[in-house]
């Protein structure tokens, strides 16, 4: 006697993700750079995941694992207002919590704090 089983059960879920943190002017401007400091904790394992570069855009976030994060981001911007005046100032910005559970395509707007 043969006995057949089958599943329709995939075994390989996909426990990460991606996903991008945009950093909003609290002031008109158009952004010119922005050197940043990310630490994002996952709220459920208390793990951290830190970042640092040079952007003039959103910040990549890749292979993450999905769930919900505390995010805080510190660092200095560049940017120029509406005059033509460059202006540089540190920031923070931050969120106590943000999901990041889409496979893919997860976006976080943050609004900066600046400090000087």
């Amino acid at each position: 006697m043969a006995l057949g089983l089958a599943s329709c059960h995939n075994d390989l879920e996909d426990y990460f993700t991606s996903g991008e943190i945009a950093l909003v002017l609290p002031v008109d401007g158009d952004v010119e750079t922005i050197q940043y400091s990310v630490k994002m904790m996952n709220l459920n394992s208390r793990n951290v995941v830190t970042l640092a570069g040079k952007t003039s855009g959103a910040i990549s976030v890749d292979e993450i694992l999905r769930g919900a994060y505390s995010i805080n981001v510190d660092g200095i911007v560049q940017f120029k207002d509406a005059a033509g005046e460059v202006h540089a100032h540190q920031f923070r910005a931050q969120s106590d919590f943000v999901e990041m559970i889409d496979l893919a395509g997860n976006h976080v707007e943050l609004e900066m704090i600046l400090m000087d």
